[in-house]
């Protein structure tokens, strides 16, 4: 808070002086008594600031470059509490010290380090302008004296301690009065464990009135309960390495945090645990124009840094634009919560700010903030924005997360966060009051944003998850809008989950996919077209994955596949975070097979479970088909496609696949009819139908044939088949099976007469009776094939009379008996009686097809050949047929 200085004592500078080296330690010694009783202004204007910045300059300007002469000057001192329990070093013994010092070698470290062992040595070190780096070798105490540091100075504690006692002097213990100067403070404790030995509110370095010093801190704790850590009005503070501060106390000297404009924690990880009597963590009012973060208050946490603040005071005092940054990997806690003590200073903001205010959380940045009451916009425009992967929560004990007056320009943007929890004690949770139509609500997403409302922020189970992609909304107090053309707008019950909430957090969901279903449409001889849906839970498919089984005892394991198809390509296809569909064409799948179908999923966050089964059955395939035809008959024959798909095995797992298996476990053909017709469209009133008989090892092949057929007309033939499923398919060959008819005309040549007779010379021979023939030609001039057969033998003269026919060869010698035999193209292995019971027993001469020609001979044996000769004369009948097998 504002510093006032009172004149209160005289203090002599005892000056030693070193030529041309003006950059030496004040030493102060008390040489009149404290009289005078002080008091601190806990707020002031800018005019009061402005005054004391210039007494401090004034009295940093009058020490005076005179190598032989000692001046005195009036140093303004404020508030010396009473509780200052250092002990004041006598001007006698310094100056002892210091002579004793200056006649001894000044050690370096290996890296060039001076080596401190004391205050009168850092006081000695301190008048050559050439040193510029110090490392301590043992704890000391700077006591009140003043040890002015300038640019590029760095001091290495080296995990010693420093005390001193400030009190309200900025120009005791370490200070600095150098434009643009950089200072750094490593590897020290400034104060002991229980919090004395570190007494002063103008920090552990003094930035006195010039702009834009930069002090760093890299591995320092800090132990007060009666000072303040920073001081740099119009400067800057650096933290590295791992810093510990704890900063809690009730006396004069205990009050904010920092002074300053900026304050960035550049690496490691900082700890503060701060609580003061005034009324903030940081004070801001640094406005020179050598300032480059002149009219701000910054906070930075750089990347991969880490900042944990516990505090009972406002996070700013001051009117200035306030900036809150963490980037990539930082972490940024902030407890207001655990020592919170007077309800005024539980504000985030002390004043009513117009200024705008920045919240920018960057990607993976994680930040948690626990306040008791809400971040008071005021009027201030700017807003929160909280990037890709970040995790944020924002719990507030009483209220909503943020207040602001009407209309405010305020707004609150997620783009892709992790998780965004925003919790208080207020129905609408946020507080939020832009302008009608203002967007000051909006989120995106890598995946799917899962918004989750809460009625109590106590309770751990949602009121209602709601599920968006991207969404811009307008907030109103406890009214959420729909902003017109929002990508993925909130329906009227996921507004009013969200009105009524206490607590709301808005995280990326990303799940495995689940809600598979598939379904197998226009399903053909060799291919089936799948259609598949799934709930992608925040991450679009990655892969598609259809698996085709030829067992369900073989499905939700993909060894078992006989084939896979991968879907990688998501062209033309619907592919989203939540709701999608996926639709694949599977080719060279068996005729007339029963498949199994399943699919699967796989997103960013995994692979899904196997879809249900899905049965579906290839249909059957026409091979060939065949029409043989003889004038009014067809003989028609064919083939069904069976077992000639193709199939992989996946036994080894996908990559050690083996492709072109040829497949054996087609199903068997039920029934095939046989349709034709004379009108190639096969109308119903015009078509016959005809079933097929089958065989092969699963009824691929049929055949049958068709009778009593129209002559001389053209017929269509095609195929009706039953399969698998039982379901008819109508197969027909490319172009149409066609055969042509013909009139049946029946025209055999036999023979009108057929001489048989026995030779005399044969007579006293083994040959003696034997009939003989000439041959007698039989002819088919027909159009058809014709059956022929003897159906009468009747004797027509007394001679036939006289003979009696037999059946075979065994007759009796010098008997009237005749063998009389019939040969077929002269084959003596299959001859024909003639006897008289052909008229009950006919004999066959065969089967004549058109323009066919066979030969008849007659051939037997006499049984009487001695006697007086005879001329037997018989009547043979032919009865000539069309064939109709």
């Amino acid at each position: 808070m504002k510093k006032n200085n009172h004149l209160i004592f005289i203090c002599f500078i005892i000056l030693t002086l070193f030529p041309f080296d003006w950059s030496y330690a004040i030493e102060t010694s008390l040489t009149v008594e404290e009289t005078s009783e002080t008091t601190e202004m806990t707020e002031g204007t800018d005019t009061e600031q402005l005054s004391d910045s210039e007494e401090l300059a004034a009295e940093e300007s009058s020490v005076t470059q005179d190598s032989t002469t000692e001046e005195t000057n009036s140093v303004e001192k404020e508030k010396i509490t009473d509780n200052i329990d250092m002990n004041v070093v006598s001007n006698e013994d310094e100056t002892e010290n210091v002579t004793q010092r200056a006649l001894k070698i000044a050690s370096q470290d290996e890296d060039g380090f001076w080596l401190v062992d004391s205050a009168a040595t850092l006081t000695e070190y301190l008048k050559d302008s050439q040193k510029l780096n110090f490392r301590l070798t043992n704890d000391i105490n700077l006591g009140s004296t003043g040890y002015q540091l300038r640019d590029k100075m760095i001091i290495d504690g080296a995990n010693h301690i420093i005390t001193y006692n400030k009190g309200g002097t900025a120009a005791s213990g370490f200070y600095a009065n150098q434009a643009n100067a950089v200072i750094e403070i490593r590897n020290t404790q400034f104060g002991n464990s229980d919090g004395s030995g570190a007494v002063g509110y103008y920090g552990i370095i003094s930035g006195i009135s010039a702009a834009n010093m930069t002090f760093i801190f890299d591995s320092v704790d800090y132990y007060s309960t009666n000072g303040q850590m920073i001081y740099n009005i119009d400067g800057s503070v650096i933290m590295r390495g791992q810093n510990t501060i704890d900063q809690r106390g009730t006396s004069t000297y205990s009050q904010e945090w920092a002074e300053i404009n900026y304050v960035e924690i550049q690496s490691g990880h900082t700890s503060i645990k701060h609580s003061g009597t005034t009324e903030a963590f940081i004070w801001s009012s640094g406005t020179s124009s050598a300032n480059p973060h002149a009219r701000t208050s910054q906070i930075v946490v750089r990347e991969d840094a880490q900042l944990d603040v516990q505090t009972n005071g406002n996070v700013m005092y001051g009117s200035l634009s306030p900036s809150y940054v963490v980037e990539k990997n930082g972490v940024f806690n902030l407890d207001k919560v655990t020592l919170a003590s007077t309800s005024s200073r539980n504000r985030f903001f002390a004043a009513n700010l117009t200024q705008p205010i920045t919240f920018d959380f960057k990607e993976n940045a994680q930040v948690d903030f626990k306040l008791p009451l809400p971040i008071n916009l005021n009027t201030a425009s700017g807003g929160m924005s909280i990037g890709e992967n970040a995790d944020v929560s924002i719990d507030v004990a009483s209220g909503t997360v943020f207040t602001s007056s009407t209309s405010s320009q305020f707004a609150l943007n997620m783009n892709k966060a992790k998780r965004a929890s925003f919790a208080g004690t207020s129905l609408g949770t946020l507080g939020l009051n832009g302008a009608t139509g203002i967007n000051n609500l909006a989120f995106t997403s890598n995946y799917l944003q899962k918004i989750e409302t809460f009625a109590s922020k106590t309770n751990s189970t949602p009121t209602q998850e709601i599920f968006k992609s991207a969404s811009v909304l307008n907030v109103q107090g406890t009214n959420f809008t729909n902003i017109a053309g929002s990508k993925d707008p909130f329906s009227a019950q996921e507004i009013l989950a969200m009105r009524n909430s206490q607590k709301i957090v808005f995280s990326e969901f990303i799940d495995v996919p689940d809600q598979l279903e598939l379904y197998a449409l226009e399903a053909s001889d060799t291919s089936i077209s799948l259609s598949g849906s799934s709930m992608n839970n925040g991450s679009p498919a990655t892969e598609v994955k259809f698996f085709i089984f030829s067992d369900e005892e073989d499905a939700n394991d993909l060894r078992n596949a006989r084939q896979i198809v991968t879907l990688n390509s998501f062209d033309g296809q619907i592919n989203t975070a939540v709701k999608s569909h996926y639709n694949v064409v599977v080719d060279g799948l068996n005729p007339n097979t029963l498949y199994w179908a399943q699919m699967m999923v796989i997103n960013q966050a995994g692979e899904s479970a196997f879809s249900d089964t899905e049965l579906f059955a290839t249909k059957p395939q026409l091979s060939n088909l065949t029409a043989d035809v003889t004038t009014t008959t067809a003989f028609i024959n064919g083939e069904l496609a069976s077992d000639t798909g193709k199939w992989t095995d996946y036994s080894n797992g996908e990559a050690a696949a083996i492709p072109d298996q040829q497949a054996d476990f087609g199903a068997k053909y039920r029934q095939v009819t046989v349709e034709y017709s004379k009108n190639k469209d096969f109308p119903e009133n015009e078509t016959s139908a005809q079933i097929a008989d089958l065989s092969g090892d699963k009824n691929q092949k049929f055949s049958t044939k068709l009778k009593g057929l129209d002559g001389d007309i053209t017929y269509y033939v095609r195929v009706r088949v039953a399969g698998v499923y039982g379901e008819e398919v109508v197969l027909a060959m490319t172009p149409l099976t066609e055969f042509q008819t013909v009139t049946e005309i029946i025209k055999v040549e036999v023979p009108i007469e057929m001489a048989f007779q026995t030779k005399n010379s044969d007579l006293g021979t083994l040959n003696e009776g034997e009939v003989t023939s000439a041959d007698y030609p039989i002819i088919n001039k027909g159009n058809t094939p014709t059956k022929i057969s003897i159906t009468n033998l009747i004797k027509e003269n007394t001679d036939a009379n006289q003979l009696l026919l037999l059946d075979n060869l065994s007759g009796n010698s010098g008997q009237n008996e005749l063998a009389l035999q019939m040969l077929i193209n002269n084959d003596q292995a299959s001859p024909l009686f003639l006897t008289s019971d052909l008229a009950s027993n006919p004999l066959s001469i065969g089967t004549l097809n058109a323009n066919e020609q066979k030969n008849l001979t007659l051939r037997g044996k006499y049984f009487n050949p001695t006697k007086q000769a005879i001329f037997p004369s018989y009547k043979m009948t032919f009865k000539v047929e069309k064939n109709e097998e």
